[in-house]
């Protein structure tokens, strides 16, 4: 194997590393790791040229990720609503004990 042809197969490699920690991290929710993993492999796609095939398995697996991200952003978005709710209910309670006064108990 010449350089050339070792340097593109190290850069091939990278590109699948890269990838596969970044389907692995989004799998985890570590949304911080993705972001570096895409980051870094963005930097060695530059001026790369990259087969078929392995951009297709980049595709798949970036297609992964980015439904694991919907899924989390829509699991954050329901938790949102769901401490708005009790937010809303703490303050109904809040009002309402403030309105009978307070009640004095005896231990």
């Amino acid at each position: 194997m010449t350089g050339t042809g070792a340097d593109r197969e190290t850069g091939r490699a990278e590109l699948e590393r890269l990838t596969v920690s970044a389907r692995d991290a989004a799998e985890q929710g570590r949304w911080d790791l993705v972001d570096e993993c895409y980051r870094l492999r963005d930097i060695a796609m530059q001026g790369a040229s990259i087969p078929q095939l392995d951009a297709e398995r980049m595709l798949a697996s970036d297609r992964q990720v980015q439904e694991r991200a919907f899924v989390a952003k829509a699991a954050v978005a329901e938790l949102l609503r769901e401490s708005q709710a009790v937010r809303l209910r703490l303050s109904r309670l809040r009002h309402g004990a403030g309105a009978m006064g307070t009640i004095d108990v005896e231990a």
